[in-house]
């Protein structure tokens, strides 16, 4: 069952990612802008943050596995019909296909976790989940330039997407494994004081600072390394890729801490404000080559230690019958933090002040942890039915 929700989850973030390292041959065949390219990646994103909470809903009153079936073959399709589409409205239109597809990824995947896994196990659970998305995202480059070159764009975008129908088929067939939550419409609490609960909200504000504070690193460490350290860009590149595999290796860690931890919220803060203290160091501490490697993967290691804990947290602070809904409602603040970083971010760097986003991040990263502790204390009053 773990592995089906796996696979789901690396086809959404895989979905995400194999869009852009094609820009450069779609904007020479169809004459776009990369203003217009960047434009479809915008619509995706918008279309899958917003989708999740009135998803999440429908998930807790009906079911996870049908959303997940019918998602999974919404992003495969919307990702072939990109490949098909003769200009810019044609990629728009397949790209908020694709995106309403990957709206059901995070509050299905949830949903179906809370009600089919031990609680003993749950960390360990999260933690795989959470891995297979960072597998997704690092595989979708590397294999999209190699589909290129044998199969053009088109054909390589087609490709993808009719890989995702078989799993799509392997969901369906196996959808009786895949138990969630849910209570009728009378029964459920409703949704606006669930969501609008002080808990809930604090942690949709934890996930916006936590993506931010990550983005603003990920997005510019490859720009602002060499103008800091004077390190070659390749020693950049090296060091981003140690920081995206060392966070998948310290979220599966992360996992098994997280099963056995007594207090989810000191492994957060202690595991965060590390990430954040090890990247004002890459900000302003001299290195050579090897230590900036090192360093960056020593911090995304202690940032993917977080997941699986942060996962537990959000679903501890969820009513019953209310995990895909809050789950869909608190995870939207991923993309929320993902687009906000990036545009202040750009701006310090042509400031001339690449130090200062490494800075920015950490205090990201450390006012996260403020947001983390504050919903865990936060006394929740009962949330009753209407």
């Amino acid at each position: 069952m773990i592995a089906l929700i796996a696979a789901a989850h690396f086809l959404s973030h895989f979905y995400i990612l194999c869009i852009p390292p094609l820009f450069p041959m779609m904007r020479a065949e169809l004459g776009l802008s990369y203003a217009a390219l960047g434009a479809v990646m915008t619509a995706l994103s918008a279309v899958t943050a917003f989708g999740q909470t009135p998803i999440g809903v429908r998930v807790d009153r009906t079911g996870a596995a049908p959303w997940l079936i019918g998602g999974t073959a919404l992003m495969a399709l919307g990702t072939a019909g990109l490949g098909l589409a003769p200009g810019w409205l044609a990629l728009l239109a397949a790209a908020i296909v694709s995106g309403l597809g990957n709206a059901t990824i995070h509050p299905c995947d949830y949903a179906i976790l809370a009600g089919s896994i031990d609680q003993r196990r749950m960390g360990r659970a999260f933690s795989l989940h959470t891995a297979a998305g960072y597998a997704g995202f690092a595989a979708a480059p590397p294999l999209m330039i190699a589909l290129e070159a044998w199969l053009g764009w088109r054909g390589a975008l087609m490709a993808v997407g009719g890989a995702g129908l078989p799993c799509t088929v392997a969901i369906a067939a196996h959808a009786g494994l895949l138990r969630s939550e849910t209570r009728r419409r009378h029964e459920a609490p409703p949704a606006r004081r669930v969501l609008g609960s002080r808990p809930i909200l604090l942690l949709f504000a934890f996930m916006t600072l936590l993506a931010m504070g990550a983005s603003g690193v990920q997005t510019f460490m490859v720009a602002a390394l060499p103008l800091i350290h004077g390190v070659a860009v390749a020693a950049a590149a090296a060091a981003l890729t140690a920081w995206l595999v060392a966070s998948t290796a310290g979220t599966l860690a992360g996992g098994w801490i997280a099963d056995r931890s007594r207090n989810l919220v000191a492994v957060v803060a202690a595991m965060m404000l590390s990430c954040a203290a090890l990247v004002v160091l890459l900000g302003v501490m001299p290195m050579g080559e090897t230590l900036v490697v090192m360093v960056a993967a020593a911090a995304g290691f202690c940032l993917g230690v977080v997941m699986p804990s942060r996962d537990l947290l959000v679903k501890r602070a969820a009513p019953a019958g209310t995990t895909g809904q809050v789950f869909g409602f608190v995870s939207a603040g991923l993309p929320l933090g993902g687009a906000l970083a990036p545009a202040p971010m750009g701006w310090l760097m042509d400031l001339g002040a690449p130090a200062a986003v490494f800075l920015a991040s950490a205090a990201l990263l450390a006012g996260a942890v403020l947001t983390a502790g504050t919903a865990r204390a936060a006394s929740a009053e009962p949330v009753a039915a209407e």
